[in-house]
């Protein structure tokens, strides 16, 4: 099963945790610090776009 096919497009931050395989607490850290792209939602939560994600993590962005 492939990456696209497992994680929707996207992603909480426990989702974005279990894809980059860390915890939650250091994803968030992670995005607070503009390390990785996300965005927060009205109600203060985390998101991730499945995509730009593995981006980062392939050196693209």
């Amino acid at each position: 099963m492939s990456i696209v096919e497992t994680y929707p497009p996207i992603l909480t931050s426990a989702q974005a945790a279990e894809l980059l395989q860390c915890s939650r607490y250091h994803v968030q850290g992670l995005a607070r610090d503009g390390l990785i792209p996300a965005w927060r939602t009205p109600n203060g939560q985390w998101r991730f776009s499945r995509d730009r994600l593995i981006a980062v993590v392939a050196g693209e962005l």
